[in-house]
């Protein structure tokens, strides 16, 4: 028979709350949210909870743009291969509000990013057994050894790029 592992990923408060008046009808209580490791079997799974914290930080253009990243994101690698200009231009929002998304998903650990490459985490969402997520794993702390460069935010894509290269 296999263990299967479980951790605890947050607390919660928990309380019952009557329908039809909104009031609390029972005690509050805090209890540990345990999530156990699932066999993959070759399935995406999607960390739900993760995303959606990550869309209650974000707001409505960035939102667009997170899901322009999952909807064109490659599912074997986790990657779009697309410059901040192409994403723009797709989406039809600013390249400096497309470069701030990306800033906060890479300041949340959610993307790492190279010049014309955004890879999301596999702890956010992957394709594959586990194995393939220890695969993607290695690949996203890889691209985390790249230096990138803190630009003005009015910097052109091409700035931005020859910036990073020399770095």
């Amino acid at each position: 028979m296999k263990s299967k592992s479980a951790y605890v990923c947050e607390s919660e408060l928990w309380v019952q709350i009557d329908r039809k008046t909104g009031k609390v009808i029972g005690e509050v209580k805090e209890v540990d949210v345990v999530l156990k490791q699932p066999e993959r079997g070759g399935f995406m799974i999607t960390y739900l909870s993760a995303i959606i914290k990550m869309i209650d930080k974000l707001g409505n253009q960035k939102m667009k743009i997170v899901k322009y990243l999952l909807s064109k994101m490659s599912k074997s690698e986790n990657t779009v291969i697309k410059t901040i200009s192409e994403i723009s231009r797709e989406t039809g929002i600013s390249d400096k509000t497309v470069r701030e998304t990306l800033r906060l998903l890479e300041e949340a650990d959610i993307v790492r990013r190279r010049p014309g490459v955004i890879m999301l985490s596999p702890k956010l969402v992957h394709r594959g057994n586990n194995q393939k997520e220890r695969y993607l794993l290695t690949k996203f702390s890889e691209l985390q050894q790249v230096k990138t460069v803190d630009l003005p935010k009015d910097f052109s894509e091409e700035q931005e790029f020859e910036a990073e290269k020399s770095a």
